[in-house]
């Protein structure tokens, strides 16, 4: 573990009080433009596979209708981001959070077109992970564009990552219900740089009203030595979830 990669020990303190850390621009602007170059190749392939689906329908104000696209298991789907799911700039880090035993449970690019990029609703995304152990997910966000408050950046609850809160169906997902949001907290970030969330810390984007894109990648990890307990995540095949670090799980 490379020592430059570490988390400190205030920092660690400060993503276990609040539940969630932002953290520096961690990737070079070359490395960021190469990242957006595949992302689009993505989009492309999928939208001419007739597999590029929005997770989150919805609309506007003015009733323009708006969607979310995702690149689901992005590893899969480009070997920059095979090997995103293996730099040792993130790995470091989130071993700091949950260990040295590392599996990612998700990786998805989120995708916000201009002026029609949607609204994902305040969810927990262990809601949909449950994974046994007492060690949390991690989720890693990842700009690839700057990420703005106008434009679908993430919003956080402080403080409310200590148990699973009601959530009702929405669509092909899920939202909290009855949420006071008084206290969000919005995380705008620079292209390149990451930010860490609690699999239970609540969160949410807001719709992109702008004329750029919002491109993201979100790497969720889990202790390789859990295992997945419900929700949907028991029935993915094992290339969905690699080992990225450590032993292999025992339940393989």
């Amino acid at each position: 573990m490379d020592d430059s990669n570490q988390l400190s020990l205030s920092q660690v303190a400060a993503f276990q009080q609040e539940g969630y850390l932002v953290d520096q621009v961690l990737f070079r602007a070359d490395e960021v433009a190469a990242f957006g170059q595949a992302y689009s190749a993505c989009l492309t392939h999928l939208a001419g596979m007739g597999q590029l689906a929005s997770i989150r329908d919805g609309q506007l104000d003015d009733g323009t209708a708006t969607q979310v696209y995702q690149i689901r298991a992005a590893h899969l789907q480009h070997k920059l981001f095979d090997d995103l799911i293996r730099d040792s700039r993130i790995l470091d880090r989130v071993a700091c959070l949950i260990g040295p035993e590392l599996k990612v449970i998700l990786c998805q690019g989120l995708y916000k077109p201009p002026h029609t990029g949607g609204e994902v609703h305040w969810h927990q995304d262990d809601y949909y992970f449950r994974v046994s152990g007492d060690r949390p997910v991690v989720s890693c966000w990842l700009a690839f564009d700057d990420a703005t408050v106008d434009n679908g950046c993430m919003w956080v609850l402080p403080r409310q990552h200590d148990r699973l809160r009601d959530h009702e169906t929405l669509g092909s997902g899920y939202a909290m219900s009855g949420v006071d949001a008084s206290q969000a907290v919005a995380l705008e970030l620079a292209a390149g740089q990451v930010m860490f969330h609690h699999g239970a810390t609540p969160h949410r984007t807001l719709a992109n009203t702008t004329h750029s894109q919002r491109r993201a990648m979100a790497i969720h990890f889990m202790d390789a030595t859990a295992q997945p307990l419900g929700g949907n995540r028991q029935a993915e095949p094992d290339d969905n979830m690699p080992v990225v670090r450590g032993t292999r799980d025992p339940g393989l």
